[in-house]
């Protein structure tokens, strides 16, 4: 099947958005779609406004909840524009940021976004152009002509440089039908136009034929004149001059009501889409005009388009929100112009600018026609033309050189070249051919350098060539780029640039024998080896193995080369380069100095190389022979570190007692990497080896490493050694840090052992760390002179009464005195605690004390001295700290309980000191004076101590003042807690009766009947509130606080006295007791308040809803006859289903406002007489129109039946909504109020099916016909059919018909209901509508194949093109049509299909002509062996005539396999002798078959001489036992070609075919096989053949072979020509030697002497003689050979030719 020129793919339905999209958003106001990027949405639902954006290059899509009038998208980037009545926004989505936004001063029509950085705005009156970038406002660009100031604005366009636009609207003009006027301005000339035209655009295209681009507008209209298409170019700033001719093309457009909608243009291919209303496609060559192809792509209008850029075609989207993709097809356009369009010319323009395939053959053609007529510039252009290089071929190059170069013209070539060049670049045969052509001349190479800079030549291996000569940095250059990679690297080294060999193979990704090329670096440069054996290594993977490179650089002792290479290899430290690392350190610790090796070493200590995975035992045992004895210690630890499991302690032990020979400042920092346990054992080895040398070694080691060798340890070790000094200084440098407390201890006891005591005293004073008895009790062993390190230990450790006891029993007191004086008077306390216990004077006490004065702490002394009973002891010191303003607590706590004690005014200190402890003294007064404790808890607010105090001692009144003061809610709440039975009613008598009567302020009277709620005490609340209100003050008798809570106390406590509260009282809030009333069931009480403060309607709804009294209600309604009253009574009366009487009380208060309700209950009770009523007063209340009244009203008519009052309501203005109203009445069968709403609303669709159900079949096909609805045609034809109105449901119908999607649903209906006949004139008339589609004719077809099948063909072939085929042809094959299923299937291109059916339904489908016909174009070959199968079984006649047409389609060997099985081979003999010149195997040996059967042994030879491809070995075999003797000859022709001499010899020998025989023999040159025929001649005394044999072997036989057999068999006379022969050759070798040697004679000036025996006589065979010698019995001297040979001429007559005989 023919591809089709256009493809149309479906992209995206709108409807398939997340959340959906309502139908009714899809129009063209709501979608816009600015680029093939994005298409937006604005999604109305409601009230609800939603953008939708659709990522149309990932079918993604996002929505955004924005109340925007329009929005459109960016052609390239995620911004978007926003338009809101006059405000203009724009917002980055990516960044979420707003770009710009402003307010234009009236509103925008039409916006678009003409590039990406500006927005056209089209208002009424002028059109505006807004840029993005910075903050401009919109610029008016020019104002609109007065011809489009009624227009619809479709679309704006502009060029590519924007200087010209293009306005384009619609007009509606009288007769319904829509003008398209568009304005044309430039902007360079300041000038506008207005044009005809519905769709335009603008395309930069290069006609055919010019060098230089146009700009080109496009129109399409239709008008009443009829459709056109102009192409035309106008002028810009590049090209001012116009030179392409203007085209007009007429356009038949569907109907005279279809208009073009878009207009786009392909810049690829050349082509124009243009898209109707309709759904119609036109495609239109650009430079032409020409119209390509008309096709239906979509039934539903197309309404938004863009380009798209990847396909080059136009996307659209449609009413239904389907997004279609229309494009040209590159694989079947240029075939299509070509064979459909009959147009040569637009298809050769089309595959030159598109570069597209298709038309190979026209180029191959027109070409050869430009270099006929010798039009060389033409055939030039063509060449360049030519898509995908088509004739840019070495033939076409030979073919312009041998054009001969006529005067005054340029040669072809050249032309060819400078053409080529100035269009673009020349491919690699062209390239070539230049160079080798300009390369002759002078200055050649530069002009190819030239060429290649500006890239006009294609790098190839051959141009590189071809410039070495001349130029090797650009041949370099070439092969770079032409891949040559063995010239590229062969160059580099011959220049001795190897870094860049590196960095091009790996630039090309290439892999040369590196081991090679990096020897032959070695050899020529050992220094750039050692770069490039790097550079080698760095590549992933490494080109070579370093351990290779290494051998190669060892090899030649370049240990400086190697070991700069090891270390640029090994910078990374891998630990598989561990080998490596090895081997670096091992070369040169072996064969360089030892410098070389400790700078290694050092780098790697520096961090400059890192080298840790190398045999670190081996390079330490060669460092400790190169006597680097701190880098063998190194590599030992190393050894330990990498393997936990070998110690190397023995050999660091050797090594390390060689500190003459170590760094000492590296040695201690080398005891950092031992463990623990070897550098104890290392100290130890360094002290035992010389103690002296290394003692302060080992101190600064302990030192340092104190913390990790473990401070016990190394005192451990310098004890066992008894050296308190370096004990000394080891623990005095780290006990400062040492937290340690042996540390401390044992450099206390070293430090009191060599004498240094102010240390001892030092770190005793400051040291926190020691063991405090431990020290103690070593310092009093001591027994020091100086007791303050004692002091100090004692002071720090709190060994306070220690210390003094010992002082005091030591007659030391004066270290007392000393001690709190002037070192520590804090510890006062203590001190004196102890000087108590130890019965110390009082007088030294006091003393001692008075002495410290204020330093002294007051709590611990007070503490220590009350805990001993003589706390009055302190009574001096304590006024005296008062006397300073001391406010410490405890202070005055001790004072006021020396006081308390002495009764000394303590009620007065208790009343008027403020900085004692009340909860300290109340306490401390609770049991010596409960007042005295009551006065300190009230001052102090100790609320739960003064409870308990006052309960346990029954003092209530106080507590109940104090409670009363306090107005504390929590505290109340503590004491009226249940559980408090046994005090609360004591306390709450003693509020009720004295401490509120007493108290005159309101708050304290509103905390203390708080409290009283919150314990939930309504009969105390009760009793507390009468006597407050009733029988109290007035000051709290109209407290309206007071009066709400007596009576909610009252609601809660005794409902009975509610009634008496709310008559007595009259300040109350009376909404709120009231709710609450209602809430307590207290209804009658509620209404009374409602009643007594004039709530009416509050006083009613209690009546009808609570008390349930409709009838109170009523009377109450008609006392205070008030509108909210009786709007109150209507409700409850709805409620009650008393609907007329509700109807009644909402019209007495005139309230509408409840329709919803009424409306409501009336339906459902049908009152519609009262709804009536209501609904009337209702519209005449309300100041507003309700479209829910009116509409009801409307129902509420109908329903009634009152049809009359509903015409006159419906005529005059009202909101109802008929629409609604009316398909009510027709669900509910009312048609004749249907009827009535529905033309009052000219809703003809609706119209018609009420008027089907009135059986006003005329009259509902009147009204289809002004609706035009496909659901209303629908549903009337039906009607139609059912009432058997067959001529009225055709009219219907045949709109239908025309809508593809509804046809099968007809079809089916009247099917369904036998009406066949019916349905065929149906079909049969639409096919003559302007609108019949594909769809209706397919259908006929069916029609016609169920029912009347003698018609189906004459419909096929008449309407073939419009059928779908694939539908058809199912339905053909599915009631046995075959041969209509093969004329399908030929029509449809479906040729393989088309065989087969013709195949297996042979009696009804085949037809030879047509079957071979048919067969040329199938796509599958294996259908071609089955024709052959088939053919021998049904029409072997035809089998030679079908196979000549399919020899191009087959195997022939398999052709050959096909007729032996089916033993038919005779029958394929023509064909096979036709098809023998592809000389394949199986067709000669089955030809060489039937030549053996039927004894054709000329056809076998000629067979076999001229086509050798058969196994001839095997064809030999087989003829040589052949019966005819000619088929022999051919077997051991056979032989002598497959050079089997001896077999064809034999073979020859046996039928006496000496001839053939010789002749095998000479041409197989085999001496042996030559002399085995002699001797089989003689043998058989065939002498003539002897002779013959000579002659033809004469070059294969040696002379003494030949002269052999003729004496034994006496035959001299047939062997002497051949003898003359050779004595005649070798004579003149002689001669040639000879004179050889005299001219070498004469060259050296020496004269010879000539042997004599150098003669003839040394020439002569053995037996032989020179003449006149004689032969014994031969006679005379040539043995009677005087004559020569019969029939040989003279003696010398013999002379062999080279041929033969």
């Amino acid at each position: 099947m023919a591809l089709a020129p256009i493809t149309v793919t479906e992209v995206f339905k709108l409807g398939n958005v997340d959340g959906g999209v309502n139908p009714a958003s899809i129009n063209f106001k709501s979608v816009t779609m600015e680029s093939d990027k994005f298409v937006c949405v604005r999604d109305s639902n409601g009230d609800q406004t939603s953008i939708v954006i659709v990522d149309l290059s990932n079918k993604t899509n996002a929505r955004h909840k924005i109340a925007a009038d329009s929005a459109i998208m960016n052609p390239i980037s995620k911004v978007l524009a926003l338009k809101a009545q006059s405000t203009l926004q724009i917002f980055n989505l990516d960044l979420k940021a707003k770009m710009k936004s402003h307010a234009m001063p009236e509103p925008v029509t039409y916006w678009r976004w003409i590039s990406a950085q500006t927005i056209a705005l089209v208002t009424a009156t002028a059109v505006y152009h807004w840029s993005v970038d910075g903050q401009a406002e919109p610029k008016k660009v020019f104002d609109r002509k007065e011809e489009l100031n009624d227009c619809q604005i479709l679309s704006y366009k502009a060029d590519d440089s924007e200087t010209w636009l293009l306005l384009i609207g619609v007009k509606k003009q009288a007769d319904g039908s829509l003008q398209g006027v568009m304005q044309l301005y430039s902007i360079d000339k300041n000038a506008s136009r207005v044009i005809e035209g519905h769709a335009a655009c603008f395309i930069n295209f290069t006609p055919p034929g010019q060098t230089t681009t146009c700009c080109l507008m496009c129109v399409a209209s239709n008008s009443a004149q009829g459709g056109k298409m102009f192409v035309m170019e106008v002028p810009t700033a590049n090209k001012a001059d116009t030179t392409f001719e203007r085209k007009v093309q007429t356009v038949q457009f569907s109907s005279p009501s279809d208009f073009p909608v878009a207009l786009q243009a392909s810049k690829k291919h050349g082509i124009l889409y243009l898209i109707t209303r309709s759904g119609y496609l036109y495609l239109f060559d650009v430079p032409t005009a020409t119209l390509l192809h008309t096709e239906v792509i979509t039934q539903d209008p197309i309404f938004a388009t863009a380009e798209e850029e990847a396909t080059n075609g136009i996307l659209g989207v449609n009413t239904r929100g389907t997004i279609m993709n229309v494009a040209v097809n590159d694989n079947a356009i240029v075939k299509f112009v070509q064979t459909q369009c009959n147009n040569y010319e637009v298809a050769l323009r089309i595959a030159a600018t598109a570069n597209l395939g298709g038309a190979d053959d026209l180029f191959m053609a027109k070409f050869n026609n430009l270099l006929n007529e010798m039009n060389i510039q033409e055939a030039v252009k063509l060449v360049a033309e030519a898509p995908h290089g088509l004739l840019r071929t070495r033939e076409t190059i030979q073919r312009f050189q041998a054009i001969p170069q006529l005067p005054g013209q340029q040669p072809a070539l050249s032309v060819y070249f400078k053409h080529l060049l100035d269009q673009g670049k020349l491919n690699n045969f062209e390239a070539v051919e230049l160079a080798r052509i300009v390369l002759q001349k002078q200055g050649g190479s530069t002009y190819i350098q030239k060429l290649i800079t500006e890239e006009k030549l294609a790098e190839s291996e051959e141009l590189g060539d071809i410039l070495q000569p001349h130029d090797a940095d650009l041949a370099l250059k070439i092969y770079f780029k032409g891949g040559a990679h063995l010239k590229v690297i062969h160059t580099l080294v011959q220049r001795g640039e190897f870094p860049k060999i590196l960095a091009y193979c790996q630039k090309v990704n290439y892999s040369p024998e590196w081991p090679h090329l990096l020897s032959g670096v070695l050899n020529m440069n050992p220094d750039g080896a050692v770069q490039f054996a790097v550079a080698l290594n760095e590549m992933d993977p490494p080109a070579m193995e370093p351990s290779q490179v290494v051998d190669m650089f060892v090899q030649r002792n370049m240990i400086k080369q190697v070991t700069a290479y090891l270390l640029d290899v090994l910078k990374n430290d891998k630990e598989e380069e561990g080998k490596l690392q090895t081997r670096l350190l091992e070369i040169n610790l072996m064969y360089s100095p030892p410098q070389v090796a400790e700078g290694i070493f050092q780098n790697c200590s520096s961090g400059n190389l890192h080298l840790s995975h190398y045999d670190a035992l081996k390079v330490a045992q060669l460092c400790e022979k190169a006597q680097l004895y701190q880098r063998a210690l190194e590599n030992y630890v190393k050894v330990t570190r990498d393997n936990t499991e070998q110690s190397a302690i023995t050999n660091i032990r050797r090594v390390i007692i060689n500190t003459h020979a170590i760094n000492p400042e590296w040695l201690i920092d080398f005891f950092g990497e031992l463990s623990k346990e070897d550098s104890l054992d290392c100290l130890k080895e360094l002290l035992t080896h010389d103690a002296r040398r290394n003692f302060k070694v080992c101190v600064q080691v302990a030192t340092k490493y104190s913390d990790e060798l473990g401070a016990e340890q190394l005192i451990e070790m310098f004890l066992s050694f008894k050296s308190y000094e370096a004990l000394y200084y080891y623990l005095g440098s780290i006990v400062n840090f040492s937290k340690d407390p042996e540390v401390h201890f044992r450099y206390i006891e070293a430090a009191t052992r060599v004498g240094q005591y102010s240390e001892v005293e030092r770190v005793t004073r400051e040291s926190s760390v020691y063991e405090p008895e431990r020290t103690k009790n070593f310092l009093k062993e001591a027994k020091l002179q100086d007791l303050w390190p004692l002091i100090n230990v004692c002071d720090q450790h709190d060994y306070i009464e220690e210390m003094v006891r010992y002082l005091h029993d030591t007659q030391n007191l004066k270290y007392v005195d000393m001690f709190i004086q002037k070192r520590s008077p804090m510890k006062t306390p203590a001190v004196v605690g102890a000087l108590l216990d130890c019965d110390t004077g009082e007088d030294y006490v006091k003393n001692l004390i008075m002495s410290v004065g204020g330093m002294c702490p007051v709590e611990p002394l007070v503490e220590h001295v009350e805990k001993r009973n003589r706390l009055k002891l302190l009574q001096p010191w304590l006024e005296a700290r008062a006397a300073e303003s001391n406010k410490d607590p405890c202070l005055h706590n001790a004072l006021g309980k020396i006081y308390i004690d002495s009764n000394q005014n303590a009620d007065d200190f208790l009343n008027h000191n403020e900085y004692y402890d009340h909860l300290t003294l109340g306490k401390y007064c609770e049991n010596r004076d409960p007042m005295l404790a009551f006065v300190a808890y009230q001052r102090g607010q100790c609320d739960m101590e003064l409870v308990a105090l006052t309960s346990r001692n029954g003092m209530y009144k106080q507590q109940a003042r104090y409670l009363v003061k306090r107005q504390d809610p929590e505290l109340w709440a503590s004491v009226l807690t249940p559980e408090n039975t046994e005090h609360r009613q004591m306390l709450v008598d003693q509020v009720v009766q004295t401490a509120l009567p007493e108290t005159t302020v309101p708050e304290e009277v509103s905390t203390t009947v708080k409290a009283f709620m919150t314990a939930d005490m309504p009969e105390e609340l009760t009793e507390l509130l009468e006597k407050i209100i009733l029988h109290g003050n007035s000051e709290f008798k109209n407290n309206r606080y007071l009066q709400n809570l007596l009576i909610l106390t009252a609601i809660k406590a005794d409902k009975t006295r509610v009634m008496d509260y709310i008559n007595r009282l009259d300040n109350y809030d009376a909404q709120d007791i009231a709710k609450i009333a209602e809430g307590a069931e207290l209804y009658e009480e509620a209404h009374v308040i409602y009643k007594k403060f004039g709530d009416n309607v509050q006083a009613i709804r209690v009546l009808l809803d609570d008390i349930g009294s409709i009838e109170r209600g009523y009377e109450f309604a008609e006392r205070v006859s008030e509108p909210a009253v009786w709007s109150n009574l209507a409700g409850a009366q709805m409620k009650a289903e008393m609907i007329s009487e509700a109807v009644d009380s909402f019209m007495k208060a005139k309230d509408a406002s409840r329709f919803t309700e009424v409306i409501a209950a009336a339906q459902e009770g049908n009152f519609y007489q009262d709804l009536v009523r209501y609904l009337v007063m209702a519209r005449d209340e309300s100041k507003v129109k309700e479209g829910a009244i009116d509409t009801e009203l409307v129902y509420s008519y109908a329903k009634t039946n009152r049809l009359a009052e509903l015409e006159e309501f419906i005529s005059s203005p009202n909101v109802a909504q008929i629409q609604y109203i009316a398909d009510r009445c027709f669900n509910e069968e009312m048609y004749e109020a249907a009827k009535i709403l529905f033309t009052s609303i000219s809703n003809y669709a609706r119209l018609a099916v009420t008027l089907v159900r009135l059986q006003s079949f005329y009259a509902a096909v009147d009204a289809a016909q002004k609706a035009n609805s496909i659901q209303t045609w629908k549903e009337v034809n039906c009607a139609c059919i059912d009432a058997a109105e067959f001529r009225l449901a055709q009219m219907c119908a045949l709109h239908i018909i025309v809508h593809a999607d509804e046809l099968e649903a007809l079809i089916h209906f009247y099917e369904s209901r036998g009406y066949f006949e019916e349905l065929i004139t149906l079909m049969k008339a639409g096919l003559g509508h302007e609108r019949a589609h594909m769809g209706m004719f397919t259908e006929l077809g069916i029609l016609y194949a169920k029912y009347k099948p003698e018609r189906l063909m004459e419909h096929i072939k008449l309407f073939h093109r419009r059928v779908n085929a694939h539908k058809m042809i199912r339905v053909c094959e599915q009631y046995h049509h075959w041969a209509e299923t093969r004329f399908l299937y030929r029509h449809n291109d479906e040729f393989d299909n088309a065989i087969k059916v013709m195949m297996k339904h042979t009696a009804e489908a085949w037809d030879h002509e047509i079957f071979k016909d048919i067969l040329t174009k199938v796509n599958s070959a294996e259908l071609c062996y089955q024709s052959i199968h088939f053919y021998l079984e049904y029409a072997p006649g035809h089998l030679t005539d079908l196979m000549a047409t399919m020899s191009s389609r087959v195997d022939n060997e398999r052709v050959v396999h096909e007729l032996r099985k089916a033993k038919q081979l005779p029958l394929g003999k023509a064909y096979l002798e036709t098809t023998q010149e592809s000389n394949l195997k199986g067709v000669n040996e089955a030809l060489n078959e039937m030549y053996i059967d039927e004894e054709d042994f000329e056809s076998l030879r000629m067979s076999i001489d001229n086509f050798d491809n058969f196994d001839q070995l095997a064809l030999a075999e087989k003829l040589k036992k052949h019966e005819l003797l000619e088929f022999r000859r051919i077997a051991a022709a056979l032989y002598k070609k497959n050079r089997k001499w001896k077999q064809s010899v034999e073979l020859s020998k046996k039928d006496k075919m000496y001839k053939d025989a010789m002749e095998t023999v000479a041409e197989s040159e085999d001496k042996d096989l030559a002399e085995e025929l002699l001797r089989f001649f003689v043998d058989n005394s065939h002498h003539e053949c002897f002779a013959a044999c000579l002659y033809s072997c004469y070059e294969l036989i040696r002379a003494d072979i030949a002269l052999e057999l003729a004496w034994r068999h006496q035959i001299f006379d047939f062997v002497m020509p051949f003898l003359i022969q050779s004595f005649k050759e070798q004579i003149e070798v002689v001669e040639e030697l000879k004179q050889k040697m005299e001219k070498k004679t004469e060259a050296t000036a020496q004269p010879g002497m000539v042997d004599p025996g150098m003669g003839m006589n040394s020439l002569v065979p053995v037996g032989m003689n020179m003449p006149g010698m004689g032969m014994p019995g031969m006679g005379g001297p040539m043995g009677g050979m005087q004559g020569g040979m019969p029939g040989m001429g003279g003696p010398m007559g013999y002379a062999p030719q080279p041929t033969g005989w």
